[in-house]
């Protein structure tokens, strides 16, 4: 197997995809399920090749049964309310199943990175999982090393598969982000959550400024954060440099791209992104917007229940994160959240996120076994009750009244229904959701953005053309290096 597109470990760890994760901890909770530790999935049979190529009909061909029980070792990252969550539905799952499918709960890490960090040592010593979450782009560098299965004939199956109603019932942009450009045709990983990139806005403060509503447009955005901020203690928004969906966000908000749509390319560099960063930049300047440092934790949700900060752009996941705060708040105010604001509000596009589960290679069983869970899972009942203990958006049309119910009936939003209301709307705005890069070799890239996002935004050095050019002349050279093998 192939190695040497691994990056560094360490490096991997710091840069992954952590925007779509909970913006607080949560409290560890003792499993409701074992998850002890299992022996590695068996070899597979037939053989990788053979099990790349198969089709519908041959996934319709087997058999499994309680006679002959089969065993998916899940690897998850899931805490608290989201362990419990997972367990409930597994144990649902274990017990309903006719087919002697057995999923196995085990906890590889406390976060996104830790899973994958331990699934690439898995790749290079053996024992991967039979089912793992997933970032888009990481699917598709486990695909490069052939380790994850195209999960398209398992969807068509006329015996295991998905009807026609049932995939219209999912919203078609979830879909879509685990169709890789860089593998047409397959799907790597299958969606059971998303969130959404939003604006967390105090709305006392916002009407102090004379101002009745959140702002729709960058240019309202600008010139409210800079009436709001006093430049020494008080700040229109903040910002945290450490994680370049931030500046992904930007760069969706004014119309531009982080990547070509045919992949053959990085597009942070574009007009619109050099646009977006400017903006940013100026905000700095100007003493409109603050940084939240890498060491303090949940500052943004801190400062901003404290009411330092009037906006935060941050994940939808973090909603009862922020009521919590608020609501402990010395001086509890009236907030919620929004649609990220737009240069064009005609062409909104804000960024969408989330890890899927991708399914390795194990056996024809194991395989098909880790499909019909996911399937079910994502079940319209089972989607609103992981949205309701995870904080993610459902995945189907149908769990989303239900899913907009839990919020709404929450404990803690009893004293805060405009932000009920804005999760309300939230699903309203899914159509503007556009994926970052779902492609191999996205994760350094990430941390190329962060630097220029530092350097250009925070600091105010260099130009933000020629920093972003030179950031995207390298993201280039990783997406080539990391391009599926020929």
């Amino acid at each position: 197997m192939k190695t040497k597109n691994i990056f560094p470990l360490a490096l991997a760890g710091a840069i992954l995809l952590a925007a779509c994760a909970a913006p607080s901890p949560v409290p560890a909770a003792k499993p409701v399920a074992p998850a002890a530790e299992s022996k590695p999935a068996e070899a597979a049979k037939p053989t990788a090749d053979a099990m790349a190529k198969m089709t519908a009909d041959d996934i319709d061909k087997i058999e499994l049964s309680k006679d002959k029980p089969t065993e998916v070792v899940f690897w998850h990252r899931y805490s608290g309310g989201q362990v419990t969550g997972v367990v409930e539905i597994v144990n649902d799952f274990n017990t309903k199943n006719p087919y002697g499918i057995t999923v196995k709960l085990e906890k590889a890490g406390e976060s996104y990175d830790d899973v994958y960090n331990k699934i690439n040592s898995a790749l290079q010593g053996g024992g991967t999982p039979a089912l793992s979450i997933a970032y888009q782009n990481q699917a598709a560098f486990y695909r490069r090393e052939g380790a994850v299965i195209d999960l398209a004939p398992y969807i068509a199956s006329k015996k295991y598969g998905l009807s026609a109603d049932d995939l219209k019932d999912f919203y078609q942009l979830f879909l879509d982000s685990d169709k890789n450009p860089q593998y047409p045709g397959e799907v790597l990983g299958w969606p059971t959550n998303r969130s959404m990139e939003v604006l967390y806005t105090n709305l006392d403060w916002l009407k102090e400024l004379g101002v009745e509503a959140p702002p729709k447009t960058i240019k309202e955005f600008e010139e409210i954060a800079c009436k709001a901020s006093d430049k020494k203690d008080k700040f229109g928004f903040i910002l945290n440099p450490n994680d370049a969906s931030r500046l992904a966000s930007f760069i969706f908000a004014f119309g531009g791209d982080v990547i070509k749509a045919d992949a053959s390319g990085y597009a942070f560099n574009s007009a619109a992104a050099v646009e977006a960063t400017t903006t940013l930049q100026r905000m700095f300047k100007n003493g409109c917007a603050v940084e939240l440092p890498a060491a303090e934790r949940n500052g943004d949700q801190a400062r901003f229940a404290a009411g330092k900060v009037l906006f935060v752009t941050g994940s939808s996941t973090g909603l009862p994160f922020y009521a919590s705060a608020v609501g402990k708040a010395e001086k509890p105010f009236k907030w919620t959240i929004s649609l990220f604001p737009q240069l064009d509000p005609a062409k909104a596009k804000t960024n969408l996120y989330g890890a899927s589960w991708s399914v390795f290679k194990t056996t024809p069983a194991q395989q098909l076994g880790a499909w019909l869970f996911m399937k079910f899972f994502t079940e319209a009942e089972n989607s609103a009750k992981w949205s309701k203990a995870s904080n993610y958006i459902a995945v189907r049309k149908s769990a989303a009244e239900a899913a907009i119910k839990n919020v709404k009936e929450s404990k803690g939003f009893a004293n805060f229904p405009e932000a009920a209301a804005g999760y309300s709307e939230l699903y309203n705005q899914l159509q503007f959701g556009t994926v970052e890069a779902a492609v191999a070799g996205y994760d350094p890239v990430r941390k190329l953005m962060q630097d220029a996002m530092k350097k250009v935004v925070v600091t105010g050095e260099g130009d933000v053309k020629a920093e972003l050019d030179a950031a995207v002349a390298k993201s280039d050279d990783l997406l080539k290096e990391n391009a599926p093998a020929k």
